[in-house]
């Protein structure tokens, strides 16, 4: 599901920012070779990155907590 629609930004895409270390909505822009326009997804992608650093936590939380 597209989560930018503007610059094409899919939740995958999101999530792949995220383990590669992004934790605002500007890091995943710049992960994906991308520049915010029009800020309408930024609360949706605000969650979507919360929701997958929990997940990733929970899958290896020794791996998360050195950061």
């Amino acid at each position: 599901m597209f989560l930018c629609i503007c610059r094409a930004i899919r939740e995958r895409d999101v999530d792949a920012a995220v383990r590669a270390g992004a934790r605002r909505p500007v890091d995943v822009f710049r992960a994906c070779g991308q520049t915010p326009q029009c800020g309408g997804c930024a609360s949706d992608m605000r969650k979507r990155i919360d929701q997958t650093i929990i997940r990733e936590e929970a899958a290896s939380p020794s791996l998360m907590a050195a950061d």
